[in-house]
Formats: C-alpha cells, structure tokens, sequence
C-alpha cells in the first residue's frame, strides 16, 4: 500500500470560512486544555488524557459544534509533538516544554479516517463535504482512485484555504534497469553541475523579491498595531511570500522531473545544510533550496522505480574526478587542475563526476538488489577496493 498527499485549494464562502475559523479555533483550545491536563500529570496516560475530550463538551457546548473525530486528532497531535520533543533531547539539542497555543497560531485541523465526502461534479469545481461545516468548493487538479485516508485543511497567512487529501491505494513500483547514471553537484553560482557537463543558474529568487518584500515591510512596520490597515497589509505581504514560496517549489519540481525521467540512478551528496547556515552565504544556501531538491529527487525517483543514491560528500571538491589525487583548491578557486593525470575540468563538473563515481561504486558494492545493466569500467586506478585494502592515493 502507497499512500500520496494531494494538496489543493479551497473555495469557502464567508458563512464556510467562519465555521473553518471556529473549528481552528476549537481545536486550538482543546489542544491547550489537553497539554493543561499534561502538564498535571505525574504519569503520562494517554487514555485518560483522550478521555477528557468528553467532559470538553459537557462543559461548553461549542464544542459539539466540531467532529468528534477532529477534537481526538488534537490528543494524537499532542503527543506526536510530545514525541519529537524527546527525540530531538535524544540528539542533545537544547529543548524546553511544549507550550500553549495563542490565537492565530493553529493553522491546521484534520478528518481522519471518516467527516469527509469528495463529490466529483464533473465541472471545474468538485465538491469536498466536511462534517459539520458544509459542502465546499475544492478545485482537484488530478483523479484521486484510491481510498481517501485522511484530509487537513489549512488556512495560510495570505487568507486562503488548501485541503490536503491523503490518498492510499496499491500499486507496485518494479525496479527499473540501471542504463543512465549521472552525478549532481549543488553549488550557488551554478544551482546544479551534473557529470554530464549540463549546468543550470541560480534563478536567485530571493533576489527578484527582495525589493517589493523591503517596500511592504517597510509599510507595515508605520501601521498601528492591531488595526485592520496593518492587517490589510500583512496579507499583501503575505501573498508576496507565497509568490516567493510558489516560484521556488515550480523551479524545483521542474528540475527534479527532468533527471528523474531522464536517469535510472541518480547522485548527490549527503551533507547536512542546517551545518552550513551559519555563515555570511546563510541566505543564498538557503534560497537555493538543495534540501528541498534533495527530497524532490528522492521521492519522485522512488514512485518512477528509478534509484536515488546519497554518497559522502567528504573530499568530491578536493580530488581528482580521474586519478583519485588530492588537489586542494579554496572557495575562490574555480577551476580544476590534476597535476598527476593532467585532467583539467570545472570544479564543479569535477566534482560532478566524482560524485557519479561514488555512486557507481555505492550501486555495486551495496545495492544488489538493483538489476545493473551497463556500468562503465573504473580508470586502473580507481577500481574498486574491499573494505580491508587501502586506497592507492
């Protein structure tokens, strides 16, 4: 069983926001009555915790207002929060305790498992049925044939509505042959280097924006606070993130599908980014969302049957691509120039390639169960090694 998130948008009328506005915000109050009910607790019991989600509705009859289902998704959410909490304390991150959530901070609530009807209409517009809120308009820009598992609607800072409908349905995915292997480099003048001598530039997104994002912060930063003008211009720059947002995810998805279609293994470095933001190129790493293309890569390769392979990214800049020799080179460096083998490359078409060599030898050496079809021999040099023999360089 596969499940996949559909994320579309919705189109509620103003009686429907106020009851998608009331529902967060009921949801938001139960979430905060049940982490009270936490916090009082010597022994964490989840049953008597959920249990309490009752004695809500005896005691404010808004609450009957909301799916049962929903106020019980609230006490898997709290602990779902609960458990990530221990889990990053695990890793010896500095942590502090869950906290209680104010007004306009809860964004989603969800209908899990029943609450929800999709009605196909056969026009632009379907219909998505909540219980308890009404029939809303939802426009479904692809078929869903699987059984409907789950749905979250979310309110986004701009004011618009998205349903995510959570799709299961069975389908095998055969592991494709590997014919086309290709590494890709990620670096911020050149967003992507791959082996094959292909580049493309950095689109600097947050570039293009900058300008209009300064002019609107600087217009809401004169406004009264709390006054419906500062809200109106909130929202405008809130819609400019979300064109921000939205030209990197189309960047990115376009990217990704071409070398998922193109190539049956593909290779990237496996370096952790949020090691990297803690310097003066911060801003432009991050613009150029490698992990994001990372996980886009990921995904997409494993739904076509196709083969993602992370590989160590120590030393692909500094050696040689074709020899294996150590070629030191600083950040200003651009060039690459193997004074042993004579190759002369781009640094990142050299790195590149060998990042494709790493991900030849990780498909031989620990993925048998792929069917590799066509393997380019190692120079002499470079074959590969047992794990007891050392490298000649």
């Amino acid at each position: 069983m596969m499940q996949i998130a559909h994320k579309f948008r919705l189109y509620p009328h103003k009686e429907q926001e106020s009851k998608l506005l009331e529902t967060l915000d009921l949801c938001r109050q139960t979430y905060n009555t049940l982490l009270g009910e936490l916090n009082n607790q010597k022994i964490i019991d989840k049953v008597i915790i959920q249990g309490t989600i009752p004695d809500i509705k005896i005691c404010n009859s808004r609450f009957k207002k909301i799916y049962s289902k929903t106020l019980q998704y609230e006490c898997y959410r709290l602990f779902s929060n609960l458990q990530a909490l221990k889990k990053s304390k695990e890793n010896r991150k500095k942590v502090g305790r869950l906290r209680f959530k104010g007004k306009n901070w809860f964004k989603t609530f969800a209908y899990n498992q029943s609450g929800f009807k999709l009605i196909h209409t056969g026009k632009r517009c379907q219909i998505l049925h909540l219980s308890k809120i009404g029939n809303i308009r939802i426009r479904c820009h692809r078929n869903i044939k699987g059984n409907i598992k789950q749905i979250i609607v979310k309110r986004m800072a701009s004011g618009k509505w998205f349903a995510s409908i959570i799709e299961e349905k069975k389908e095998e995915i055969k592991q494709k042959p590997i014919k086309k292997v290709i590494g890709i480099d990620m670096g911020l003048v050149d967003v992507i280097y791959d082996s094959d001598g292909n580049k493309v530039a950095n689109p600097k997104h947050l570039k293009k924006h900058a300008k209009k994002l300064a002019y609107l912060q600087k217009k809401i930063s004169k406004k009264k606070k709390k006054s419906h003008n500062k809200n109106k211009w909130r929202i405008k720059l809130a819609k400019q993130y979300e064109k921000l947002i939205n030209s990197r995810n189309d960047f990115i998805h376009k990217l990704s599908r071409y070398y998922v279609d193109n190539y049956d293994a593909i290779g990237m470095e496996d370096f952790a980014i949020t090691n990297m933001v803690h310097n003066h190129l911060a801003k432009h790493i991050l613009d150029s969302c490698w992990g994001r293309f990372r996980q886009f890569i990921s995904y997409k390769a494993e739904r076509a049957g196709k083969m993602y392979v992370p590989v160590c990214y120590k030393g692909t800049t500094q050696r040689c691509s074709q020899c294996g020799t150590e070629i030191r080179k600083r950040l200003q460096d651009r060039e690459h120039k193997c004074n042993y083998c004579g190759f002369e490359a781009k640094r990142d078409h050299n790195s590149a390639l060998e990042i494709r060599r790493l991900c030849l030898q990780k498909i031989g050496q620990g993925l048998s169960e792929s069917t590799l079809v066509e393997m380019e021999a190692l120079p002499s040099k470079r074959q590969l090694l047992s794990k007891k023999q050392e490298a000649p360089w």
